[in-house]
């Protein structure tokens, strides 16, 4: 059986080898640094989950998430935000928009985990 595409969009690389080093040997993880090399990576796979930051340059989390859900290929994907923006409004446009979660940084190793147990189904 084919591993689980898991996609990570982030710029900063802390965030991004952590959550490599815990689910790489389980999963296909993928990452981009960038909103523009997501969207890149979107347009010609289709991943079982994405996390995605909000803060980045260029094309932020929120035009990501939106450009997922307006593509038939994508718009399915669970996607979960994990971002240091803590304020409720930065919430509720994720959540609004598409977002099927909203995590805050600094993410403990054991959230990273439950979260993607709970949107794929670990057979």
């Amino acid at each position: 059986m084919d591993k689980a595409k898991i996609l990570v969009i982030d710029d900063d690389p802390i965030c991004t080898s952590m959550i490599l080093a815990l689910l790489g040997d389980d999963y296909l993880v993928l990452t981009a640094n960038s909103g523009d090399g997501a969207i890149e990576v979107l347009s010609s796979m289709k991943p079982d989950l994405v996390f995605v930051d909000i803060t980045m340059p260029d094309v932020n989390g929120y035009q990501v998430i939106k450009y997922m859900k307006e593509h038939e290929l994508t718009q399915h994907v669970p996607v979960v935000v994990i971002s240091s923006l803590t304020e409720e409004s930065d919430q509720k446009l994720a959540l609004k928009i598409g977002a099927d979660e909203y995590l805050t940084k600094p993410i403990l190793p054991n959230t990273v985990q439950l979260t993607v147990d709970k949107y794929l189904d670990r057979a």
